[in-house]
């Protein structure tokens, strides 16, 4: 029997005139899971409820059997979040951001953190803030092996992208969890993104969340 990574149990949230509406589903260890709706849909939302950001939901989401909401400060060493916000020391290179994070971390790789920047090519001298958009989704996926987070959570990190870049990181995501037995959740628009590599999909409809398995030739209900 496939171990949980991920149960949610009727997780509701209230922000404002938006609302995440209850859902109830277990997402299985070592798989990639796409998000897909809309923009504004709610796909943003789930994956900060994932991470424990409010306090004032309802229900209960569990990673690796980890209360998200109760249990803040272990949450973090076994989630990772990739996104086009920039949210390290982008004066600092990637050698500063390495000093300043990896004692926050209880695993921290440093040998697997430069072999990842050595292969999607940056620059472990130059500021974070000069790296451009694609660049500073690599550096976060070279950040995230460093620490191997047991669920790497995506929004949109392939939004605004050239092709032939995404289809580079289609790829990496599909090593990362071969090589790291990742569990990864990502949320896009983009439908051929999904199409490719996701094993589930959740469908995030004005709040409204349900989750699908992808089968040849289609998608059943599970």
């Amino acid at each position: 029997m496939e171990k949980s990574m991920i149960r949610i149990e009727n997780a509701a949230l209230k922000l404002g005139d938006f609302s995440m509406k209850p859902e109830s589903f277990c997402i299985p260890e070592g798989y990639i899971v796409g998000i897909q709706g809309d923009n504004g849909a709610g796909k943003t939302t789930l994956l900060r409820m994932m991470l424990g950001q409010y306090d004032q939901m309802q229900g209960n989401i569990y990673i690796d059997g980890i209360d998200v909401v109760k249990n803040k400060r272990n949450i973090k060493n076994i989630v990772g979040i990739v996104s086009q916000e920039r949210t390290f020391f982008m004066e600092e290179n990637a050698d500063g951001n390495e000093k300043i994070y990896a004692p926050f971390y209880s695993v921290w790789d440093s040998e697997e953190y430069h072999r990842r920047l050595r292969q999607f090519h940056l620059s472990t001298g130059k500021r974070l803030g000069e790296f451009s958009t694609g660049g500073m989704i690599r550096y976060q996926m070279a950040f995230a092996a460093a620490y191997r987070p047991k669920v790497l959570l995506l929004d949109e990190p392939t939004a605004n992208l050239d092709p032939v870049f995404r289809d580079d990181f289609l790829k990496i995501m599909q090593e990362f969890v071969a090589e790291y037995e990742m569990t990864i959740l990502l949320a896009t628009h983009i439908e051929a993104d999904l199409s490719q590599i996701a094993d589930y999909i959740i469908d995030v409809d004005n709040g409204i969340y349900s989750m699908n398995e992808c089968v040849e030739g289609g998608k059943k209900w599970i």
